[in-house]
Order: structure tokens, then C-alpha cells, then sequence
């Protein structure tokens, strides 16, 4: 009875595993088919698939936010835009109710003052389209005209009782009677006053709010918006079904939840924090980020462990893998890069404050950090890791740790740049074997590119993309295993105690952890046998096949992720006056 119990557990957990699969590569395969359907899909979204002044002046080098980089800001005159306002209708407001006699004085009145005010527009001063700041989340509200001086102002104030005597008219039947060159002439006085006083700034100003709208926006790629629409559905989808995080049996962590603010963006996501046996004895914070289309309750074994065996506390937020987000707030947005490195600089008082909620009592944070990322969120974490050289985080950054990290924009290279010299830190890598699920291997080649006789991290013979990713959840396991090619028990021992080694030689500044010379061989004990890890660079410059499908599998991605927003979509804009 117990071994049919078992076997008719295995096929549940089979079936719904099978059935995840399919329902998120159809998802998946339905956005690139919309992708490729629409009009402006071609063109890269980082920007607006109306913004065709500037191309992209680069997409493996693209505009970083926040202290990082001086960038320019991209400026396009609002004459253009003007000009295309012009070309469209304009839109009807709605009338009062007049008697018929007037009527023909009222479309009069108003012929007469909207040349009048378009007159005067035009000689305001040129206005001009600058792109917002990613960073400022909050609603952009333009400023309220400047009084002029007091012969403008005085202009106006004689233009007043004229304006007063035309409303006058317009709105009260008992004038209805009065003859229409009568009302002509309350027209002419109006815009005579008006034409005489060029200076009135506040009437020009005036007019120029109201032909042109405060904020323009453009409009968003259809791929977006339905791009969006499939990613927001399927990652509410896995974060229900992920569950709680949930611990592995005999560990001594405690695990909470709460919500984590993040900086200079308008999202508030899940936080799952892992405390040590004695939290106030922490050695330091480790911040995890999961990969692409994954939850943090899905690494809640392997967060657990590196709690427990580097003192640590430990926190893993769930972030949007919607690559089709217009603002670039997803786990491949470099907003969001931007975003990690400044939870960790000053008084870290959004960490702080999401600890604290967890743990139901106020917390310190220790001040030692390590960031560790899977997958993508490897790219993540290694471009918020090169951001904190700007705002001064990067002083209490100890090391990265990637577990077979991908580079989906070419981050990397920049990043690591920028952690060189008197910022030198360790970014050590655990990577697979080379295949479709790493990418074939881009980020080793990259490490090695860049800190080249270094000591870079190992490749698991054998490894796989999952290694890394172990929790809880037995349908979501066996799904993430059936996608990515199921991993060998030494090889997911080896990952957790290769990186617990090094963590903690990052806090301590040892070297007891495991080490070599390039293209080593070494062999690791685990609980589960020995695993081989090879130091890279890799032996090999050929990738593996570990499932049926990857063939499958990597055209996907090839043809999804040109349509990634990393930065937010241009067009997106505000107007300023000079």
C-alpha cells in the first residue's frame, strides 16, 4: 500500500508538473507570436516605437540611472510634436445651451480668441521634451506659470472687465435680445487687449497649456501590452502557487515574511527573511535574488542553509519577471539594479524596516553584505554591486556570488569594471555546463574577459541550470527540473557548500573555501558523493544538450528577449521651459 501510495504521488506530482510546463511555454510562445505580429515589434523596446528621431545609440551600453553614470539626458524639440498636434483634430468640448441668435456670436467669440491665444502662443518661449528621470516615481505635475511684472499684470487687469462683459453676455438669456454687433464688439475689445499686451506672459502661458498637454505620453507597443498582460498573469500564478517558504527538515533557521519597499520605483514586493539561530549574533546580510519567471519561497532550502551555515540573515524578495514592463521595473531592468544598490546605501532604512516587520520586533541589520544571484538574477545583482560604487555602498559590500548567472544586456563587463581598482570586489561564479539555460556559458567567459589569471569561480560537471534553485515545493522541483534538466544530488550539495565556503571567506577575508588553479580539477565531498568542479575558464567551448527540447528552448529566448525593456520606454516625458 505504501509503495502504490508513493507511485501515485510521483504521477500526480508528474502531471502537475507537466502541466505547468505547458501552460507557461504556451503563454510564453503566445507573446512571441505577438511579439513578431506587431507593427513596431522590430524595434528594440528600450524605446518608444514612436520615438523615431533617435534611434538607440546603443543596446549593449545602455543609459544607467541614479549615481552610477552622468548620463546626458536625450532632448527632442516640441516643435515636432507640435506640429504633429496640429495635424490632429482637435477635440470638441462640450456648449452651453444658448438661444439660436447668439449661437453665430459664440462660435465667433470663439474663432476669434483661439486665433488670438494661438497668436500669442507662438511667441512664447520654445519649449522642449526632456525623458523623465527613471528614478522619480511620483507624478510630474507642471509648474504654475510665474506672475510677470507688473505691466503684465496690469495688461490683464484692463483685458478683465472686457473678458467679464463677454461672459456676461454669453451666459445669461435676458441679453439674448441684444443686438450681435454688440457682442462682435465685445469680441474685438477682447482681442485687441489681448494682441496689445505681447507681454501679458501669464495669458501666452496660459494658451500654451492649454494646446499642449502637460504631460505626453506615447503611446505604448501593442507587444507591450500584451506582453505585459501574459507575465503579470503567470507570475501572480507561480507566487500563489510557490506558497510560503518553508524550511528543511532539522534546520535551526526561522523564516518570515513581509513586504519590501524598493527605492526610487512605485512597487512593494514579498520579502522572505531567514534569521539565524541567534540573530543578534549575525555575521552579516545575504541578499538572494531568484532567476527569470521563479519566486523566493522556491529557494527556501537553499536560503536556509546559507543562513544557518554563514550566520547570516538572510533575505529574499520576489521581483516581476515581466520583460515587457514600459517602466523596466523587472529583474532584467536596470531601474531595478539601481533600485537593490540603494536599499543598501545610508541608513538602509527599507531593509530595516522589512526586517523588522518579519522578525515582529526591531532589528539591526549587521553591516557586512553579500549579494547572491541565480540566473538572471545574477545580471541583477551584479549591476547593483557596480551602481554601489556610486552612492557608497560598496563599502560594506563583501562579494557577489553568482549561481550560473546569465547576462541577457551585457551588464556584466560594465559592472565588473567599475568593482576594479580601490572597489575591487570578489564576484565568484558557480556555473553548469555550458547549454541553452546559461547561455551557453556567457557569464564565465565575461568574468574571465575581465579579471583575466583571476581565480573566477568552478563549472560542476554535470551541473545544471537548477543546482541552485531548491525549495519546498515538489510540483514546482520536478517542473523546474523537467524545463532545465533534472541535477545530480552531489552537484546541489556542492553549490550550497561552495557558497556557504566562500561567503564566509568574504566576511572574513580567509581563503579556506574552495580555490584552484585555472582548469582544475577538484573534487568535492558531499553528502549525496563526490562532485567534480572544474576552475574556470571552461575546457570546453562546445555546449551540452541536457533535455530533449532544447532546441526548443533557445529560439524562445532568442526571440523573446529582443523585446525586453532594460531601460524605460522613451516618450514617456515631461515639458520644460527655458
Amino acid at each position: 500500500m505504501i509503495k502504490r501510495g508513493s507511485a501515485i504521488k510521483a504521477v500526480l506530482a508528474m502531471g502537475w508538473g507537466v502541466l505547468v510546463v505547458a501552460l507557461w511555454m504556451g503563454l510564453i510562445a503566445t507573446t512571441v507570436t505577438t511579439a513578431r505580429a506587431d507593427p513596431g515589434g522590430g524595434k528594440s523596446t528600450t524605446q518608444s516605437a514612436n520615438d523615431s528621431d533617435k534611434s538607440s545609440a546603443r543596446r549593449d551600453k545602455p543609459a544607467r540611472f541614479g549615481p552610477r553614470k552622468d548620463k546626458l539626458r536625450r532632448v527632442v524639440d516640441a516643435k515636432a510634436d507640435s506640429a504633429q498636434a496640429d495635424d490632429a483634430s482637435p477635440r470638441q468640448r462640450p456648449r452651453l445651451s444658448l438661444p439660436k441668435p447668439l449661437s453665430k456670436a459664440v462660435d465667433d467669440i470663439e474663432t476669434r480668441t483661439r486665433t488670438v491665444l494661438t497668436d500669442v502662443a507662438e511667441r512664447t518661449p520654445n519649449l522642449r521634451t526632456v525623458q523623465s528621470l527613471p528614478r522619480s516615481k511620483a507624478t510630474t505635475k507642471r509648474a504654475a506659470p510665474e506672475i510677470s511684472e507688473l505691466a503684465d499684470t496690469t495688461a490683464v487687469e484692463k483685458a478683465a472687465p472686457d473678458i467679464a462683459d463677454a461672459i456676461d453676455a454669453i451666459t445669461h438669456p435676458v441679453d439674448a435680445k441684444a443686438p450681435l454687433a454688440q457682442v462682435n464688439t465685445v469680441a474685438d475689445r477682447i482681442a485687441d487687449r489681448v494682441s496689445t499686451a505681447q507681454a501679458s506672459r501669464p495669458i501666452a502661458q496660459l494658451a500654451a497649456a492649454v494646446s499642449t498637454p502637460m504631460t505626453e505620453q506615447r503611446s505604448v507597443p501593442m507587444v507591450n501590452i500584451v506582453g505585459s498582460l501574459v507575465f503579470n498573469v503567470v507570475g501572480a500564478a507561480l507566487q500563489v502557487f510557490s506558497g510560503p517558504p518553508v524550511l528543511p527538515p532539522g534546520s535551526n533557521v526561522t523564516v518570515r515574511s513581509s513586504t519590501l519597499d524598493m527605492p526610487g520605483t512605485n512597487q512593494t514586493v514579498r520579502a522572505d527573511w531567514y534569521f539565524p539561530e541567534d540573530p543578534d549574533s549575525a555575521t552579516g546580510v545575504i541578499y538572494l535574488q531568484h532567476g527569470f519567471m521563479a519566486t523566493g519561497p522556491m529557494y527556501s532550502y537553499t536560503a536556509a542553509y546559507l543562513a544557518g551555515e554563514t550566520n547570516s540573515i538572510v533575505v529574499v524578495p520576489t521581483l516581476s519577471s515581466n520583460l515587457f514592463d514600459p517602466s523596466g521595473e523587472w529583474i532584467g531592468g536596470e531601474p531595478m539594479q539601481q533600485s537593490v544598490a540603494d536599499l543598501f546605501a545610508g541608513d538602509r532604512a527599507e531593509l530595516t524596516a522589512s526586517a523588522s516587520a518579519a522578525a515582529g520586533h526591531p532589528v539591526a541589520l549587521p553591516s557586512k553584505f553579500v549579494l547572491i544571484g541565480h540566473s538572471l538574477g545574477g545580471m541583477l545583482v551584479t549591476g547593483a554591486a557596480g551602481r554601489m560604487v556610486g552612492n557608497g555602498a560598496v563599502d560594506d559590500l563583501a562579494g557577489v556570488v553568482l549561481l550560473d548567472a546569465v547576462d541577457t544586456h551585457n551588464d556584466m563587463p560594465e559592472a565588473l569594471d567599475d568593482l576594479s581598482g580601490a572597489n575591487y570586489r570578489p564576484v565568484l561564479l558557480i556555473s553548469s555546463e555550458r547549454y541553452v539555460w546559461n547561455r551557453n556559458g556567457t557569464v564565465g567567459d565575461e568574468l574571465q574577459a575581465a579579471r583575466p589569471g583571476q581565480f573566477n569561480g568552478v563549472m560542476l560537471v554535470g551541473g545544471r541550470h537548477i543546482d541552485g534553485l531548491q525549495g519546498a515545493n515538489p510540483i514546482l522541483q520536478f517542473a523546474e527540473y523537467l524545463i532545465a534538466g533534472f541535477s545530480q544530488p552531489q552537484n546541489v550539495d556542492a553549490v550550497k557548500a561552495v557558497s556557504a565556503g566562500w561567503i564566509n571567506d568574504m566576511y572574513d577575508g580567509t581563503d579556506t573555501g574552495v580555490y584552484g588553479e585555472p582548469q582544475q580539477s577538484i573534487e568535492i565531498p558531499t553528502p549525496s558523493g563526490t562532485a567534480t568542479a572544474v576552475v574556470l575558464p571552461f575546457t570546453s567551448t562546445e555546449p551540452v544538450q541536457a533535455t530533449p527540447w532544447d532546441g526548443l528552448v533557445g529560439p524562445i529566448l532568442d526571440a523573446l528577449f529582443p523585446y525586453a525593456v532594460y531601460e524605460p520606454l522613451a516618450g514617456q516625458s515631461v515639458l520644460v521651459s527655458v
